[in-house]
């Protein structure tokens, strides 16, 4: 009888490396995937979530703008998207001075133009029989509050101010509060309730400033800027790139208002076409007109 002796000493240095070669690929085939699929999820959410918020904002029945109308002193022009979570209004200068609108239930008239100093006045909350008033919150989507300047999502992250969430508004034509309180931004006051995407960054309203449609700044109404208006996610990379009170990706302002930086300004980098390269990977959504280059009347698919 033959006795057959085999080697039972393992696998082959080779057979391993070749084993782990194809392991580390397939590994690497669903790590890729996984990632994609997730990427592509949350820039689902985040269409979805740019909706609900327009509709929040316009809505006929229900919505703020809705509510807001006909209560004196109210103007679209300076609103932020915690005006959607807590019965706050605009901010501006009192007669006594600073006020304090960090806290809710309280409203400051608009003061954009120059008209005057703004008074405070307790918030109108919502009136059963006038249909007018304050009514929220508007949204139920997922909110944390709205970063300092210094604040990061990691430590190893740019910071807030870093990422375009405190553009640089000095010497625009908006708000005295604003440009005296560096502590806050333009987007929302440090604290307070906001709107987060599904990278853990606020969403944004950006009402272009006077200087993005007109050297005359005084002539520009209110409702012209209102009209450009968009709520915007910063996407991804988590840095605000889309232009308003700037030309740049953290939107730091410029004085030369150039056509080309006046369009790019109100059209959220929209400039020749269709060509939105100047937004990176942010998510826009116009809230009351197409998102569409006037020059050229091309809609973006």
């Amino acid at each position: 009888m033959t006795r057959r002796f085999y080697n039972r000493g393992g696998f082959t240095l080779v057979e391993l490396v070749a084993v782990i070669a194809v392991i580390a690929i397939i590994a690497f085939i669903a790590f890729t995937k996984t990632s994609r699929f997730i990427a592509s999820s949350r820039r689902i959410a985040a269409e979805a979530d740019l909706k609900t918020i327009r509709e929040a904002l316009i809505a006929e029945d229900g919505g703020y703008l809705a509510d807001m109308r006909g209560i004196a002193g109210f103007s679209p022009s300076e609103l932020r998207l915690a005006n959607l979570l807590i019965a706050t209004n605009l901010y501006g200068l009192a007669d006594s001075g600073k006020i304090d609108e960090f806290t809710t239930g309280s409203r400051v008239d608009d003061t954009w133009l120059g008209k005057g100093v703004a008074r405070p006045e307790e918030f109108v909350s919502w009136n059963q029989t006038s249909s007018r008033g304050w009514r929220g919150p508007y949204v139920k989507i997922t909110t944390g509050v709205f970063p300092r300047r210094e604040d990061k999502l990691e430590p190893y992250d740019l910071s807030a101010e870093d990422r375009g969430f405190y553009p640089q508004i000095d010497n625009l034509y908006l708000s005295d509060y604003l440009r005296a309180h560096r502590e806050i931004s333009v987007y929302g006051f440090p604290g307070e309730p906001a709107i987060i995407d599904p990278w853990g960054n606020p969403y944004i309203l950006q009402i272009p400033p006077p200087q993005a449609f007109s050297n005359e700044t005084r002539k520009v109404s209110p409702e012209i800027r209102w009209r450009y208006a968009r709520i915007v996610s910063a996407g991804e990379n988590g840095i605000l790139e889309t232009p308003c009170f700037g030309v740049n990706s953290t939107n730091a302002y410029s004085s030369a208002w150039t056509e080309r930086t006046r369009r790019m300004s109100r059209q959220a980098g929209l400039v020749d076409g269709d060509d939105f390269s100047a937004r990176g990977d942010d998510l826009v959504l116009f809230i009351s007109r197409n998102d569409i280059d006037e020059g050229e009347g091309v809609a973006r698919e």
